[in-house]
C-alpha cells in the first residue's frame, strides 16, 4: 500500500514537472520569436541599403483588419437609388458602373485637386453616396483623380468601389465614373496583420524589389481576395500595397502582400511609367 502511494506521488510529481517545463519552453519560444523577428528585419533592411534600395520610414507595428464581403451595386441597387437625386449632370449605367457628364466643368488645382473635389463629393446632389469615399493621391495622375470607397476605416483599393474624375488639358473635371460596394458585412472577428516593415522586407526576401530602387510608399487597404459562387459577391482582405520605383529607368510597380498571411499577390501588380498628381 505504501509502495503504491509512493508511485502515485512520483507520478504526480513528474506530471507537474512536465507541465512546468512545457510552459517554460512555450514562453521561451514566444519570447524568441517576438524578440528575434524585429532583429531579423533590421538585418534585412541593412541588406537592402547595401543593394542601393532606399525607402520611406517603415513602421514595425502590427495593425488589424477583417475579412469583408460585399456586392457591386448597380442601377437597381443603392447606387441607382441615390443617383436619382443627382442634379446638373447627365448620367447612365453601364453594367454596374455609373458614368456621368457634368453640365459645367469643375476647375481643379493639379497639386491639390481634393481641395475643390472634396466639396463636390460631399454634396449628395453632385455625387451619390459621396460620404463613403476619400481622395486617393497614390492612385491619381495628371488626367484622373481617384476617390476610393472606405471599408472599416480603410480604403477599398478595387474597381468595385471608386470614383474616377476625368481631368482635361485645361485642368477641368468634365465627368466621372463611379462604382459602389453595397451590403458589406464582416465575416470574421478582427485579426492582427503583419507590419508595414514586414511586408516590405518579405518582398525583398523574395527578390521582388530590385537593386537600385526606391520604396516610395506602403499603404494598407482592402483588396479583392476571391469571388464567391453568388454573382457579383466577393471577399476582401487587408493588403499591403507597396510602390517601388526603379531608379535606372524610372519604372514604377505596385506590389501587394496579403496582410494576414504574407501571401504575395502576383496576379494584380503591373509595371507602368506613371507620375502621381503633385509629384
Amino acid at each position: 500500500m505504501n509502495f503504491k502511494r509512493i508511485q502515485w506521488i512520483f507520478l504526480f510529481a513528474f506530471l507537474i514537472f512536465d507541465l512546468v517545463v512545457a510552459g517554460n519552453l512555450f514562453l521561451q519560444n514566444r519570447f524568441t520569436i517576438s524578440s528575434s523577428a524585429p532583429n531579423r528585419q533590421g538585418v534585412i533592411l541593412k541588406e537592402m541599403r547595401s543593394d542601393a534600395i532606399t525607402s520611406v520610414e517603415l513602421s514595425n507595428h502590427a495593425q488589424s483588419g477583417y475579412y469583408i464581403a460585399g456586392t457591386r451595386s448597380g442601377e437597381n441597387g443603392e447606387l441607382g437609388q441615390q443617383a436619382s437625386k443627382l442634379r446638373d449632370q447627365n448620367y447612365h449605367f453601364s453594367s454596374d458602373e455609373l458614368a456621368s457628364d457634368l453640365e459645367t466643368g469643375v476647375k481643379v488645382d493639379l497639386k491639390h485637386p481634393e481641395k475643390r473635389l472634396n466639396r463636390l463629393v460631399a454634396d449628395n446632389r453632385s455625387i451619390a453616396l459621396g460620404s463613403h469615399y476619400r481622395y486617393a493621391p497614390q492612385l491619381s495622375d495628371r488626367h484622373t483623380v481617384v476617390y476610393t470607397q472606405q471599408l472599416a476605416g480603410r480604403a477599398l483599393n478595387s474597381p468595385d468601389g471608386q470614383i474616377r474624375f476625368r481631368v482635361n488639358n485645361n485642368n477641368e473635371v468634365l465627368g466621372y465614373t463611379q462604382t459602389y460596394l453595397e451590403d458589406t458585412r464582416i465575416l470574421r472577428p478582427e485579426a492582427t496583420t503583419i507590419s508595414q516593415q514586414h511586408a516590405v522586407t518579405w518582398l525583398y526576401k523574395h527578390n521582388l524589389i530590385p537593386n537600385n530602387s526606391q520604396v516610395r510608399w506602403a499603404k494598407l487597404a482592402y483588396i479583392k481576395l476571391l469571388t464567391t459562387s453568388s454573382h457579383n459577391q466577393a471577399v476582401y482582405v487587408p493588403t499591403w500595397i507597396i510602390e517601388v520605383r526603379t531608379k535606372n529607368d524610372d519604372t514604377v510597380q505596385q506590389l501587394r502582400v496579403n496582410a494576414f498571411n504574407s501571401t504575395i499577390m502576383r496576379s494584380t501588380p503591373g509595371s507602368v511609367n506613371t507620375s502621381s498628381l503633385g509629384k
